[in-house]
């Protein structure tokens, strides 16, 4: 018989927490726009967390699911799936302020318990920094849903597209080259401070998270789409051809790669279909 890990429950427990407010808020309102905002809310999380998780050294997760450094990788992107399910209770039942602390002090506490068993090693960083930073969290994410009800500016637009492009390729890729291992990463600037695979993830994400969200959001001609794609082809052979991107089997990385890139861009031409017709009544 397989014993899970005290780790992988508590992940787990996350992942279905997640799945049950993101579920418990679609059924309140049967809104589809709500769960593309999810992907587009995990994105920015996502970024947050890779911003001071990989650059600032901030903290370790342990979560036991996979052996190796990814291992961790797992662990920030449940982070950055459980704090969005969580924000979409806290619109569709329009909470107050005081339900922003609740919950703010509630994720804390997670991070406390997380801290106790081992399974999360803070660097620098204090539940207490955490705390402070939910509490306006919830509110700004409620505000950013309200503004994309209003025939929301092109800013906003494109920053929620972008986001959920992002939300989408860097999950998706963490698991082609943390968990499948078919590529690797290898510059050697990044690759002396260990964060060879998510900065060029990130970086990739964001190029073409940009292109994608700008076609969107300035409804420009599908022939852009098909440009962006060959482009991505083109970006992908040129990492293996300069050796920054490795991988012993060409075919299943390039199957994979463009499987991953089309589901992130029919995200967000799902994304811009559904928020360019939706007009608040």
């Amino acid at each position: 018989m397989v014993v899970l890990s005290l780790g992988i429950w508590c992940y787990l427990a996350l992942i279905l927490l997640t799945l049950v407010n993101a579920g418990i808020a679609y059924r309140k309102t049967r809104d589809s726009r709500l769960l593309v905002f999810f992907i587009a809310v995990s994105g920015v999380t996502l970024f947050f967390d890779y911003m001071i998780y990989v650059w600032g050294e901030a903290y370790q997760y342990d979560p036991g699911i996979i052996k190796g450094k990814y291992d961790s990788h797992i662990g920030a992107i449940v982070n950055g799936l459980v704090l969005p399910g969580a924000a979409l209770l806290y619109i569709v039942y329009r909470g107050k302020w005081v339900w922003s602390v609740v919950l703010a002090a509630c994720f804390a506490g997670i991070e406390v318990f997380f801290i106790s068993t081992d399974i999360y090693r803070p660097m620098w960083w204090r539940p207490w920094y955490t705390f402070p930073i939910l509490i306006f969290y919830f509110p700004v994410v409620r505000h950013w849903w309200e503004r994309l009800g209003r025939s929301p500016e092109k800013w906003v637009m494109f920053g929620t597209l972008l986001s959920v492009f992002y939300g989408v390729f860097v999950p998706l890729n963490i698991g082609l080259y943390g968990v499948l291992q078919i590529r690797s990463f290898h510059v050697h600037w990044i690759e002396q401070m260990g964060r060879d695979s998510s900065a060029f993830n990130t970086l990739t994400a964001l190029f073409f998270g940009v292109i994608l969200a700008g076609i969107g959001t300035f409804r420009l001609s599908k022939l852009w789409s098909y440009f962006a794609v060959g482009w991505f082809i083109a970006y992908n052979r040129f990492l293996i051809y300069i050796g920054i991107v490795r991988t012993e089997n060409l075919l299943m990385d390039f199957v994979l790669s463009m499987i991953i890139f089309f589901l992130a861009m029919f995200c967000v031409r799902y994304a811009e279909k559904r928020l360019f017709e939706y007009k608040q009544v």
